[in-house]
């Protein structure tokens, strides 16, 4: 059988609402093989059947290709569902890769990008999925454009997981409608500052530039005990303190290793039910 295996990712970033994407290192693997008919081992009763993301992007990219096939996979995933890690996008990078290697690699890596995007509707999590590393994306003329980003060494990762899911429809809906000028430019200018900081290392910069007022405000009202998670975590550590996706994972960037030393206080402050662990960055969607 052959490995593909997709990292998780976390989009937004604060101010980089839509357009921003980081490939951290809990992954889904799937084992694949040809098969006369569709077979998925190892998933949740809820998700085995045609709606699976996977089965959808198998099929898509099948139909990029002009081919109808099926797929025997066996899930080996560690991204957790709906908490704002790219597990949507996991999914359908993986399905879309899978139609690919089993067809004579005849999807690129820009391909799968481009169909993930039209699946996903936005491309924040399908680059870091499909590319790793630091991305910035946008759509243009009906096509997703994306570029790597440098991304300094000298940062640490560690993700707050709450036993709580937040979906992503759920997270769009409590957003306003329009925001004022000032708040459109004010976030412009704080995404611009923070990719400085990502790159160059500096740790005060990013946690100046990491203030967002376009989503975190509202969506931060759907995780129980933000407030408290995000001081206990900025007491110990200089850093930037986010919002994964729409939620309700959030995401530590510092310039010391929380984990595992600080674990334990900070599951006081927050919910002994919380996920609490380090992370590196990811190179992105792997075949082996």
């Amino acid at each position: 059988m052959i490995t593909i295996k997709v990292p998780a990712t976390s989009a937004n970033l604060g101010p980089g609402f839509d357009c921003l994407g980081l490939a951290l290192s809990p992954s889904d693997t799937f084992l694949i093989e040809p098969s006369d008919k569709d077979i998925l081992d190892n998933v949740e009763e809820r998700f085995n059947n045609r709606d699976n993301l996977f089965l959808q992007a198998y099929r898509r990219g099948c139909e990029a290709l002009h081919i109808q096939d099926h797929i025997h996979a066996v899930f080996q995933c560690g991204i957790p569902v709906s908490r704002g890690l790219g597990s949507s996008a996991a999914l359908i990078a993986a399905g879309l890769a899978a139609a690919s290697v089993l067809h004579d690699s005849a999807l690129s890596r820009d391909d799968i990008f481009e169909l993930a995007s039209e699946m996903e509707g936005h491309p924040d999590n399908a680059a870091p999925a499909v590319y790793g590393g630091l991305n910035a994306c946008m759509k243009e003329n009906g096509r997703y454009h994306r570029v790597s980003l440098p991304l300094s060494d000298v940062f640490h990762y560690t993700v707050f997981i709450p036993d709580h899911e937040v979906s992503t429809a759920e997270a769009r809906s409590i957003l306003p409608d329009e925001y004022p000028r000032a708040a459109a430019s004010g976030n412009t200018a704080h995404a611009i500052i923070l990719v400085h900081a990502l790159e160059t290392g500096n740790i005060h910069l990013l946690h100046e530039a990491a203030h967002d007022i376009i989503h975190e405000p509202y969506r931060s009202r759907l995780i129980p005990r933000f407030d408290q998670a995000r001081d206990c975590a900025l007491s110990h550590n200089s850093g930037a303190f986010l919002i994964s996706g729409s939620g309700s994972t959030c995401l530590l960037i510092s310039d010391t290793d929380l984990y595992p030393a600080s674990r334990k206080e900070i599951l006081a402050y927050t919910d002994p039910s919380w996920d609490v662990f380090s992370c590196t960055i990811s190179q992105g969607l792997e075949i082996l």
